[in-house]
């Protein structure tokens, strides 16, 4: 194999146990077991190291389907987890324009209470270009 070639990782293996075996760049074959929110396959495209292993949650979209624009995706939000890692405890993967942004529950209250404050914004902005329309400008 040339060395400017990638590893490609072998897929894993599904366990009769439901467990799955990951092969790792670092510790070999590694078995684990999902948490009930975990829908991974846990297909890695390069062999990751062990601590790069990543139960995900299914991610949920806020969507709004607005007429002049049918539906659009304002910001997704799903549980993450490193089980290896030294960052082991689940977190809230929240997705924005500025990339995925892990909180715990802290972060992800602080990020709900923005979102609220947004809507109210948002609302209040409609009440102006209502008022706008309604003078014709």
């Amino acid at each position: 194999m040339s060395a400017d070639r990638p590893v490609v990782a072998r897929p894993p293996v599904r366990n009769a146990d439901g467990t799955f075996t990951v092969p790792t760049s670092d510790a070999g074959p590694v078995r684990i077991l999902c948490p009930s929110w975990c829908i991974s396959e846990h297909g890695y495209r390069h062999p990751p190291a062990k601590a790069e292993i990543t139960h995900r949650g299914n991610p949920v979209w806020a969507l709004a389907d607005v007429p002049e624009h049918g539906p659009v995706s304002m910001v997704e939000v799903g549980l993450v987890q490193w089980p290896y890692s030294d960052r082991a405890q689940v977190f809230l993967c929240i997705t924005t324009d500025d990339g995925d942004v892990e909180c715990g529950p802290t972060g992800s209250r602080a990020v709900a209470a923005s979102l609220r404050r947004h809507a109210d914004h948002i609302l209040t902005m409609v009440g102006q270009l209502e008022s706008i329309r309604a003078e014709g400008l």
